[in-house]
This record gives structure tokens, C-alpha cells and sequence, in this order.
């Protein structure tokens, strides 16, 4: 678990979500179930005082390279996801699912701490750990981006785009609607240019 965090295949960190220091002991199973050395977000090393200073991970921090990283309570502010680009797995858990860590990672969870860590430890743990073999890095996963099989059309007056999976609630639209069977009449929401004045995005 106190393995230097730029050798450690694996890291659980810990954020201010983690809560009162007690909550540390969550981190620690977590880890011990999965393989992990711990790290922690750089308020929870300096203001908090959970973890040694040279446990935080962050652009002034320690920088990892490993395989996986949970980030549990961490919100993801931008100084702590550049000492985390080069992880190939990053895993978030934060009850706010508006936290900027969850469009940074490649699962999320939204949900307590409290409750999801004692889940994923039981889970991950095999009981009695055998020594790791050396680290061989993945290669980070990059989602091939499926183009829609749904036309979005731009307003030529504004920029306004206009998604048939949105549809357009306030003026009656409901989502689905494709373009070409919206209403004769209808008019861009924004600026008020006509049907006729879109163009394919």
C-alpha cells in the first residue's frame, strides 16, 4: 500500500468525499483487495493530513502511470487529472454526478462512498494476495465514436443544432422527432429563422 505512487500498477486515492478520517479505513480495504498502493487528492494530503504529503497525486504532486486508478470522493480539478493522463484505467466514485472526474474517466459510479467501497472490496478480494509480477502498462482504451444514424441540422442564423433525440420540449417536440417531420411552421427556438434556413451539421 505505500508502494511510491509513480511505480504502483494500481492506486485508490482519496478525496475530501472520502469524509472524516475514519473513513480512511474504507481506502484501505479497498486497496488490500485490489492490489493497490494509496494515494489522495492534494487537500486530503495538505489540509487534511490523512496521507503523507508524497502520497498526493496532481500536477505539483506524484504523477501515475500505472494500469488502474480509483479516484474515490475526488471532484477532478484540473490539477489533479494532469498527474493522472497517463493512467490507462481510471475509475471514479463520487455522489455528485456533475463532478468533473466523470468526464475524465472511463467508468464512473455515482454513489456514496460509505456504501460503494465496501461493495467493490468484497468483490475484488481473493483473499491472501500472492506478489504482483512486474507491470506490464496497458494501453489506454479509446471508444470508437459510432456516427448517428440521425441527421443534426444547424440554423444558419444562430448556430442553433437541432437533435432529433432532444427534440424541441418548449415549442411541443418531443424527442425522436426527426427534422423533416417537424411542422412547416416551426421556427429555430433561438432566433426565430425558419425551417427553411438549416443546414445538415
Amino acid at each position: 500500500m505505500d508502494t511510491p505512487i509513480t511505480k504502483a500498477e494500481r492506486v485508490v486515492s482519496a478525496g475530501k468525499g472520502i469524509g472524516p478520517k475514519e473513513n480512511m479505513s474504507l481506502i484501505e480495504d479497498l486497496a488490500k483487495a485490489c492490489g493497490a498502493a494509496i494515494g489522495s487528492s492534494r487537500p486530503v494530503a495538505e489540509t487534511l493530513q490523512y496521507v503523507p504529503i508524497d502520497r498526493y497525486v496532481g500536477m505539483s504532486g506524484q504523477k501515475f502511470n500505472g494500469n488502474l486508478y480509483i479516484a474515490c470522493g475526488i471532484s477532478g480539478a484540473v490539477q489533479h487529472l494532469k498527474g493522472i493522463t497517463n493512467a490507462s484505467t481510471i475509475v471514479a466514485i463520487n455522489k455528485n454526478p456533475n463532478a468533473p472526474i466523470f468526464k475524465n474517466c472511463d467508468y464512473g459510479i455515482v454513489g456514496d462512498v460509505n456504501e460503494i467501497l465496501p461493495l467493490l472490496s468484497k468483490a475484488l478480494d481473493t483473499g491472501e494476495k500472492q506478489p504482483a509480477p512486474p507491470m506490464k502498462k496497458i494501453k489506454r482504451a479509446t471508444p470508437k465514436k459510432e456516427k448517428p444514424d440521425y441527421t443534426i441540422m444547424v440554423c444558419d442564423g444562430c448556430g442553433y443544432e437541432y437533435d432529433p433525440m432532444v427534440g424541441d420540449e418548449a415549442n411541443g417536440i418531443p424527442a425522436g422527432t426527426p427534422f423533416e417531420k417537424l411542422p412547416e411552421d416551426w421556427v429555430c427556438p433561438e432566433c426565430s429563422e425558419i425551417k427553411a434556413n438549416f443546414e445538415k451539421a
